[in-house]
């Protein structure tokens, strides 16, 4: 008896915590955006001039978490979505609801740095779109430098 209640309670806990990786439904589907790219470090960001440039965006979220896409000229690869924060975390106003992360391959824009990047892209809802910005993570004790502001609207 004891031991069916404690695989019932483990079976439980297994498919909460199954459920809480699996994006939230509103995120399933084709994004767009035309969104504001600083080059993906300072030197870029500086050979510039300040001039803004602006990128096309497309991201697919699956049901299954994966997400595919392009941001410029370069291809997400590796990419998941998940939960960022729980209702503490909400409550407090504490990260973003959702996190992308991933790779980047190839090169964003023209005079932008080639090769393959790890990212990171904290979103939230904003009415009906997605808002937030995509890191470069260096690794070390570098910090994530932001190259890029997302505002993407369904498809």
């Amino acid at each position: 008896m004891k031991t069916t209640s404690f695989f019932s309670a483990g079976a439980a806990v297994f498919f909460a915590l199954v459920a809480l990786s699996l994006p939230d439904g509103r995120l399933v589907g084709q994004w767009h955006g035309t969104d504001r790219f600083f080059g993906l470090n300072h030197e870029e960001g500086a050979a510039f001039h300040g001039e803004a440039r602006y990128l096309e965006a497309q991201l697919t979220i699956s049901a299954d978490g994966t997400v595919r896409g392009r941001i410029g000229g370069a291809e997400l690869s590796e990419c998941t979505i998940e939960a960022n924060r729980g209702w503490l975390g909400r409550m407090l106003h504490i990260k973003t609801d959702y996190i992308i992360r991933g790779k980047i391959a190839g090169r964003i824009s023209t005079g932008s740095e080639a090769g393959v990047h790890r990212i990171s892209a904290p979103l939230d809802f904003e009415g009906d779109q997605l808002a937030g910005s995509v890191f470069v993570i260096r690794g070390g004790l570098s910090y994530p430098y932001p190259f890029l502001r997302l505002q993407l609207a369904r498809q």
